[in-house]
């Protein structure tokens, strides 16, 4: 079965003035800055935010923000609401949350490398075109509509895919131990040795009785 690759736009960002934490706040309009090394929690919920930069800073809270061409760089925060935001060509890297929470978000050309997660949660989230390259998860919620999403030397423990409406979703580069919701991997693209790890799983699943 082949598989669409995500399709990644790239960008550059322009010469970026600094930004300080008063500039921040909810339903602000910004852009053209860069905010580095602000350690108070950062609440920028309902703010749009354009061509803008992040660096070292606690960024807690997006919730129904949109950000358009970011650069997001060791953000490093316990808890990380996103749930409900709009993200368009947006980079995290080098970055490690807890857990990052984007239920019922949207996230189109969005790119995280070398990213550590506790929990992710993608439930009810439109994501298009996303790539995770050299990130861990300890579990990762897919329960949303996914398409064109794909995983480069990353691992998790648990890959939950219940509800989940996957298209060209490959999970080749994802190394995982358990699988929950195995009636909702229909649209995903696995190896021979994932799906030999699945046999068990999945033969229970379909009532199949293996010979010891």
């Amino acid at each position: 079965m082949s598989t669409v690759n995500p399709k990644i736009r790239s960008f550059k960002l322009p010469p970026l003035a600094d930004g300080y934490a008063g500039d921040l706040g909810s339903g602000e309009y910004i852009e053209l800055l860069h905010f580095a090394n602000i350690d108070e929690p950062i609440q920028a919920d309902e703010a749009r935010l354009e061509e803008c930069k992040f660096t070292g800073s606690s960024l807690e809270s997006l919730r129904n923000a949109r950000l358009l061409q970011c650069e997001m760089e060791q953000i490093g925060v316990p808890s990380f609401n996103a749930a409900g935001a709009f993200f368009n060509d947006v980079r995290f890297t080098h970055s490690r949350f807890g857990s990052a929470d984007f239920a019922a978000a949207e996230l189109d050309g969005v790119v995280f490398e070398n990213c550590k997660f506790g929990w992710l949660n993608l439930r009810q989230a439109r994501v298009r075109d996303v790539v995770f390259r050299n990130c861990q998860f300890e579990e990762i919620d897919l329960g949303g509509q996914v398409q064109r999403l794909s995983f480069v030397d990353s691992r998790t423990g648990v890959v939950n895919c219940t509800g989940a409406q996957l298209r060209d979703v490959d999970l080749q580069g994802l190394d995982f131990a358990q699988v929950e919701g195995l009636d909702s991997l229909r649209g995903a693209k696995i190896s021979s040795l994932q799906l030999s790890m699945l046999a068990e799983d999945l033969a229970g699943h379909l009532g199949i009785k293996l010979a010891r």
